[in-house]
């Protein structure tokens, strides 16, 4: 669940995560890496020096020179990464450890594209419930089946 509260200067998010009331404030920092929004281009990217209200001063890596700006013409990666701290993912990437029951890794597989699309159409169907265990499932199962074909040969 996920509320948005507004007020004039500052949007606080408060956030319903494994049962717990978590709230983030939106509002940017000095100190907070940032890229300017240029016309749906990549603008250059900064620093934010200083915070006025709802002006931004931006220090930009490239020039060294500084522009004054608003929020809604920035892209504050700091700001993302305070978020994805808050809510703390399931994913362990660049996260500390919990305590967790199973022992996991991240992998990274190449797979045909007709078959992930038909693999997305059974997960959004409700076929495939969870992807994790799913995979993982099919994969001890053709595990099993290669070990017992090598006993048999």
């Amino acid at each position: 669940m996920l509320l948005d509260i507004r007020t004039p200067s500052i949007k606080i998010i408060v956030i319903y995560y494994r049962r717990q009331l978590k709230v983030v404030t939106t509002k940017a920092q000095t100190g907070d890496k940032v890229r300017l929004k240029a016309n749906g281009q990549r603008g250059p990217r900064g620093l934010i020096e200083k915070v006025r209200g709802c002006r931004l001063m931006v220090r930009l890596d490239d020039s060294e020179k500084s522009v004054e700006v608003t929020g809604r013409e920035i892209t504050n990666f700091s700001l993302a990464a305070r978020k994805a701290w808050v809510t703390m993912p399931k994913r362990r990437v660049g996260r500390p450890k919990g305590m967790k029951f199973c022992d996991r890794v991240s992998v990274t597989l190449r797979i045909d594209r007709e078959l992930w699309e038909q693999f997305r159409q059974m997960e959004s169907s409700e076929i495939i419930d969870d992807r994790t265990a799913t995979i993982n499932g099919w994969l001890r199962e053709k595990l099993a089946e290669l070990e017992n074909g090598e006993r048999q040969g």
